[in-house]
């Protein structure tokens, strides 16, 4: 596997390098909270050590945001339904959405007059024939 994230990387190199870094080390709950903060300064190498997770597990976790599914520009887009009904300021957002700007793992999608911003897995893909019904 080719990795994109190294042991030496820093915190904030990961970053800016995919907007997702943020979501994967939430998951081993690092950055949330005083007890689990990490610093930006602080390396991928030495996170693995100072909390115990093991480095390849998360540089496993880190490189397969690469993995997943891209969206490209002008692609027609919807909000997966848990998200609208946990939002409830998405009821009257339109349903199919585009996607107008990506840059670093994130997507800048517009529904109408309304733009989110988020990760491929916020969005869910509209083939060109639903989108036109």
């Amino acid at each position: 596997m080719d990795q994109h994230f190294t042991p030496e990387m820093t915190v904030d190199e990961a970053f800016r390098l995919h907007a997702g870094a943020r979501r994967v080390f939430a998951r081993f709950h690092l950055g949330g909270c005083s007890n689990c903060a990490i610093s930006e300064s602080h390396t991928i190498g030495a996170i693995s050590e100072d909390y115990g997770i093991p480095l390849s597990m998360l540089l496993e976790n880190l490189n397969a945001l690469f993995d997943q599914q891209t969206l490209a520009v002008g692609a027609r887009v919807r909000i997966p339904d848990e998200i609208r009904t946990r939002i409830p300021q998405l009821a009257n957002v339109p349903e199919v959405g585009e996607i107008t700007g990506a840059e670093g793992g994130a997507y800048t999608a517009d529904f109408g007059e309304v733009r989110l911003q988020g990760l491929a897995e916020d969005f869910i893909a509209v083939q060109a024939e639903a989108a036109a019904s």
